[in-house]
């Protein structure tokens, strides 16, 4: 299975700042902080959507598809932006193009599949985890990673429903109605189109592996579902702005941040308790932002021109 090359160049532009442990059992997972792109004491929200843009592609459709029409650049185009801009009527739309570049460029876990490429029989978008990638652990050990992204102005808020989420997706509880949702229905899903024009042949091979040991006769290797969420929170720079040298700026930036961070990090592992997900691994990406509505719609508008 391969990852997508963009996905390694979006994140480039964001400063890895902290690496930190959500527990002391490494399988637990990881907190990783980012930082926006600085420009005169300011983030640079146009360089985040120009380094975007050539991810909507890989987020809304699959490498089957863009194989299809790699010799027809500009259809590629407008299939991929058609897609992704019904599917941008979602708030939350910026957090999970970032947290499927997050995913494959930093974690190097390539897409399954994205909301945008499974719809259901009515032909809503799936009510569920917002893409769903695959790790390599080792030769025998593969995880099914399951995303979810909140981008909030409140970082405690972000994190409480971030796992209010994935504890309703586990357990199979949909909040907002009677279709069906849940892990369960959603790896249906996933085995339902195996065999569609979504996968390559090697994917569907390897999915077929991992997915039915039984039926293949081979139980070398071992699955384990895990979550990956990508938290985008509002913070205050203005103080900075005004005190700090542009030298200084991204320094203060970095410890503000840091300690926001490193402060909440033990109600982390709160939540997974509270939540009923002990045992799953989860790959948290962190990020804030300055006027978070209005910069998100801003970033989204440009990425879609």
């Amino acid at each position: 299975m391969r990852i997508n090359p963009n996905s390694k160049n979006a994140i480039k532009q964001f400063k890895h700042i902290k690496h930190l442990s959500i527990s002391g059992n490494k399988d637990d997972g990881f907190l990783d902080l980012f930082l926006l792109p600085i420009n005169a004491r300011n983030f640079d929200y146009n360089s985040v959507s120009d380094n975007l843009m050539e991810s909507v592609a890989d987020y809304a459709l699959s490498w089957k598809i863009r194989d299809k029409y790699k010799d027809k650049a500009m259809t590629l185009s407008r299939k991929a932006r058609e897609k992704f801009k019904e599917a941008a009527k979602n708030d939350g739309e910026l957090g999970e193009l970032l947290l499927f570049c997050f995913l494959e460029g930093y974690l190097e876990a390539p897409k399954i599949l994205t909301k945008l490429e499974l719809k259901t029989s009515n032909q809503l978008y799936v009510n569920g985890s917002d893409g769903v990638h695959l790790k390599k652990l080792s030769d025998k050990k593969y995880q099914l990673i399951f995303g979810e992204s909140k981008t909030y102005d409140d970082l405690n808020r972000a994190f409480d429903n971030a796992f209010k989420s994935i504890g309703e997706f586990v357990n199979e509880v949909n909040a907002k109605g009677n279709d069906k949702s849940g892990i369960n229905f959603e790896k249906g899903l996933i085995s339902s189109n195996i065999e569609s024009d979504i996968f390559e042949k090697d994917e569907e091979e390897i999915l077929n592996v991992l997915l039915y040991p039984e039926e293949k006769g081979n139980y070398k290797f071992s699955l384990d579902d895990a979550f990956s969420i990508f938290i985008g929170y509002e913070i205050d720079i203005k103080d900075e702005q005004q005190k700090c040298s542009n030298d200084e700026f991204p320094i203060e930036i970095e410890g503000k941040i840091t300690n926001q961070i490193e402060t909440y990090k033990g109600n982390v592992y709160k939540l997974i308790q509270k939540y009923g997900l002990m045992g799953y691994t989860f790959y948290v990406f962190i990020m804030p932002f300055t006027n978070i509505d209005e910069n998100r719609k801003k970033i989204l508008k440009k990425v879609l021109e």
